[in-house]
């Protein structure tokens, strides 16, 4: 909403500001009483004066205990009508937390959810917390690239009929876009309820035509630290029609979110919302175009293959620059590791492929100088064309014994990973990035899953199982 003077509301920033300029000396939680923001110098200033200095807590700093002020309330309202939603919640759990709430909120104990097997492994967690039973799709998989380009609606007809909803993930995290708006129709065709992990595209939701919402998804979860402004952490929750009880979603966020949540970040995202409101149709349109530029430069080097929609055919996020590099010989393990020592983490790299996020920050001419070096590294470690190694965490097609939920809560003991194969997992092993598991719970272990398992520790981090070595793992027992 424009306040008259070229600015608009953002209710939840203001609150902030307010509630810091008042230094307040409290008489309740936080511990650290203020006391940084004042650069006093206090106990541990010199290690936490910097980091804590703008930390303010909702209930106690930016708004009272009883929250009269109601200015999270009123910040989730304008967010909601920016990008097309009925309600919305502000989470700081991440987009982890909205999709745990999303498939509690539309799913349920032995509801059965249709679930893209490429998804986050936070996907894993709301079918554990909600008892859903997952029943896997699979996205189409680029014949010569490995890499997943989105669930087609011709996937869906062999669903089983008491199937209630659909969770998938677009974009993906190399940028391939799946088809939403087909989706969507077939799903509510059927009486089911579209649920969609937009965690990397909340820049959609501001981009007419882009947003899941918009093209009829029900449930849609974005991160706002991704590609907008956010705090590390920020994420929203969004439904749009009747599909999804408001007040329902409200219980699953409350029962997946802090009770303590920080107003600092919950105001980054009010605050990400004005500015998008302000700017982000001429800011998205630059960094869409400078994004284009590297594009355009890159796709005439010999043999590289930028991942895009001129290469696909399809959608692909705007903002997200991914290259497949086995026909120039590179190793892109050994591209990210230059880029990482001059200053440019990229978002993921195995063998065949770098994947790098854009956002509006990042200027014209920084651009241009990434796409210099780029052009230089691969001349530099360019080879001899070698045959795709595609990830493995693309191609899993699991062997279901039970649901997550059973295996999570099941007796378990603890064997040789390598001596595990044809038991059934009770844990989940994730190379991160992306997060995407090569082996959840309650799904049976493989000759190929314990390989694919041992090659992703060689080449990066497995997350999220008992036993960082790789060398054990927790299987169901009895």
């Amino acid at each position: 909403m424009n306040r008259g003077d070229g600015s608009v509301e953002a209710p939840l920033v203001d609150a902030w500001q307010r509630a810091r300029g008042r230094r307040m000396r409290p008489l309740q939680i936080p511990g650290h009483k203020y006391r940084f923001a004042d650069g006093a110098d206090v106990l541990g200033a010199e290690l936490l004066g910097a980091l804590v200095r703008d930390d303010l807590p909702l209930q106690g700093g930016a708004d009272d205990n009883a929250f009269t002020g109601r200015y999270l309330e009123r910040a989730e309202a304008l967010w909601a009508s920016s990008v097309g939603s009925d309600h919305c919640r502000f989470l700081v759990g991440g987009s982890s937390q909205g999709n745990i709430a999303s498939l509690t909120a539309a799913g349920g104990p032995g509801l059965r959810v249709a679930v893209d097997r490429t998804s986050h492994r936070s996907a894993l967690a709301g079918l554990v917390v909600s008892g859903s039973i997952p029943e896997w799709v699979y996205p189409v998989i680029h014949p010569e690239f490995g890499l997943p380009l989105g669930v087609a609606a011709e996937s869906l007809a062999g669903l089983s009929g008491d199937v209630v909803a659909l969770f998938v993930t677009s974009p993906t995290y190399v940028g391939t876009m799946t088809g939403v708006r087909e989706l969507a129709d077939r799903c509510h065709a059927d009486d089911r309820t579209l649920i969609v992990d937009q965690a990397w595209g909340a820049h959609l939701g501001f981009m007419p035509g882009w947003g899941a919402l918009e093209q009829g998804a029900d449930i849609v979860t974005t991160s706002v630290h991704k590609a907008l402004m956010g705090y590390s952490q920020t994420a929203v929750v969004a439904v749009r029609g009747a599909r999804i009880d408001s007040v329902r979603l409200d219980r699953a966020v409350d029962l997946t979110g802090t009770t303590s949540p920080s107003a600092t970040l919950l105001a980054s995202i009010d605050a990400t919302r004005a500015v998008m409101e302000m700017h982000g149709a001429s800011a998205l349109a630059a960094a869409i175009e400078a994004t284009s530029r590297m594009r355009s430069r890159l796709r005439p080097v010999r043999g590289l293959v930028v991942v895009d929609e001129a290469e696909l055919g399809q959608p692909c996020d705007p903002l997200k620059l991914t290259l497949w590099l086995p026909r120039t010989g590179v190793d892109g393990l050994e591209l990210a590791a230059l880029l990482w020592e001059r200053g440019h983490g990229v978002e993921a790299a195995d063998a065949d492929s770098i994947v790098m996020t854009l956002s509006m920050l990042d200027e014209p001419e920084f651009c241009a100088e990434m796409t210099d070096l780029l052009l230089v590294l691969i001349e530099r470690l360019r080879g001899d064309a070698r045959v795709p190694a595609p990830a493995a965490l693309w191609q899993v097609v699991p062997d279901v014994v039970m649901s997550p939920r059973e295996a999570f809560f099941a007796p378990r003991r603890r064997i040789r990973l390598a001596d595990a194969v044809g038991e059934v997992s009770a844990e989940q092993f994730c190379p991160y990035p992306p997060g995407v598991p090569l082996l959840a719970p309650g799904e049976r272990i493989t000759p190929d899953v314990v390989r694919d398992i041992a090659l992703a520790g060689r080449i990066g981090r497995v997350a999220y199982c008992s036993d960082p070595t790789l060398e054990s793992v927790e299987i169901v027992s009895g």
